[in-house]
């Protein structure tokens, strides 16, 4: 195989690449408003579990399946290419003994190119591809930034923890199944981008190959 399309359904780190700004809820704007020599509120703690979250959220297991969905309409299209490709090269070593040596490589330099730009072509919808689906999980983190945010607000918490970072705590404190509810009602579905009509990323974008990691 020249180069094929790797099917992978897995999307992993979530949880360590989202929502920097949950740790700490409902003090924004009082924050800064409240007097510098006043005491730091109580802390009043909430527990969330962000991966089953984000695996069982319905917006989010749709983005998956629109993910696999393109991935395995471009291993398809990929395997076509790869055929043509695979008989263009047996007809050129066919031709090796009957060429002289400026035709025969005049058909290899033509070959070497249709190579290159399917490479490219590979490379950048899969970039592509990448972008959208991040894209797309990110409406579905930011909905769970907001439903978090409103249910420990209403729960008086002003501090939220992962459930990983956490080795006991009262049942009482997780807000995890509450959360999930409303993002499921609030954002029951979200749309990926057709990757193949994006604009070319950015430096430093996701999906980009000069990002720094």
């Amino acid at each position: 195989m020249i180069l094929g399309f790797p099917l992978r359904s897995v999307w992993r780190g979530m949880a360590g690449a989202v929502m920097a700004g949950l740790v700490m809820v409902g003090t924004g704007a009082a924050a800064v408003a409240q007097d510098a020599a006043a005491p730091p509120p109580r802390p009043v703690v909430g527990v969330i579990d962000l991966q089953h979250i984000m695996a069982e959220s319905v917006a989010a297991q749709k983005v998956v399946a629109q993910r696999e969905k393109y991935l395995d309409a471009y291993q398809t299209r990929a395997a076509v290419t790869e055929k043509g490709l695979r008989e263009a090269d047996q007809e050129l070593g066919r031709l090796r003994s009957t060429l002289s040596p400026e035709a025969f490589g005049a058909r290899q330099k033509d070959f070497q190119a249709r190579v290159a730009e399917f490479q490219a072509e590979v490379q950048t919808r899969r970039r592509n591809l990448e972008r959208s689906y991040n894209t797309a999980m990110n409406a579905v983190q930011s909905a769970v930034i907001l439903a978090a945010d409103a249910l420990a607000s209403q729960r008086g918490m002003n501090l939220l923890l992962y459930r990983s970072q956490v080795f006991l705590f009262d049942p009482s404190m997780d807000l995890t199944v509450g959360v999930l509810e409303r993002v499921n009602k609030d954002l029951p579905s979200v749309t990926m981008a057709d990757p193949d009509t994006l604009p070319p990323a950015e430096a430093g974008e996701a999906g980009d190959p000069t990002r720094r990691r």
